[in-house]
């Protein structure tokens, strides 16, 4: 499918610029589309392009030399990768990958630094979206640092009680991942949120039971 401006003109990256700025970004702006399961990127290479997704859902995550992985963000719909090693000229810092079949538009980061430079903005969407990443890296900082796994554990199941859209499903080792821990520590843990009485296991879903005593283990009571 050909890049249009109007679909340039949907992303919060470009939506300020006019029609003539766009016509002339468009000829540096590729398609791409992965299917779900693939890698889209790895971690320490060296960045080419800049990600801009329009459809489907990513992870972006760190992975140990043992194969364990830590989740950083699931990323979707007008997210942008890509942004910190296209500006100060570094490797990329985590590795991606497609949650869902996924469609990104590219574009070369000598191009992204000369928007940067020339579109102000386009500056301006690139430093709002620069500082709400410091925030939730810094917020997920402190949670690691402050709050025990079955502090996290509990905020996770309530962050996803009810939810039966999810892009995946959510195995031990997929929640250990997004929380920062192990699978088997998941696993005691959600035993002992059981035996308490604060969730259930209902045709193969955890089933919150006991929603204040699961929000009194999530303020860390």
């Amino acid at each position: 499918m050909t890049v249009t401006t109007q679909a340039l003109s949907e992303s919060p990256l470009f939506a300020g610029l006019d029609d003539d700025a766009r016509r002339k970004i468009l000829l540096h702006v590729h398609e791409r589309k992965f299917s779900s399961g693939q890698v889209i990127v790895l971690a320490r290479e060296p960045c080419q392009v800049v990600y801009l997704i329009v459809h489907g859902v990513v992870r972006a995550y760190h992975a140990s030399l043992e194969g364990r992985e830590h989740v950083l963000a699931y990323l979707g719909p007008g997210d942008l990768f890509n942004l910190v090693p296209a500006l100060d000229g570094g490797s990329i810092p985590a590795n991606l990958d497609a949650l869902t079949d996924v469609t990104l538009y590219t574009l070369p980061c000598d191009r992204f630094r000369m928007m940067v430079r020339n579109y102000q903005p386009v500056a301006t969407a690139v430093l709002e979206h620069l500082v709400a990443d410091a925030r939730r890296l810094s917020e997920m900082v402190e949670d690691l640092a402050l709050h025990t796994v079955r502090t996290r554990l509990a905020r996770f199941l309530l962050s996803r009680a009810g939810d039966r859209q999810s892009p995946n499903h959510w195995t031990q080792e997929k929640i250990a991942a997004h929380i920062g821990t192990v699978r088997d520590v998941v696993g005691r843990t959600l035993r002992d949120f059981a035996r308490d009485g604060l969730i259930r296991r209902e045709r193969g879903r955890l089933v919150v039971r006991d929603r204040k005593g699961l929000e009194r283990e999530a303020m860390g009571g």
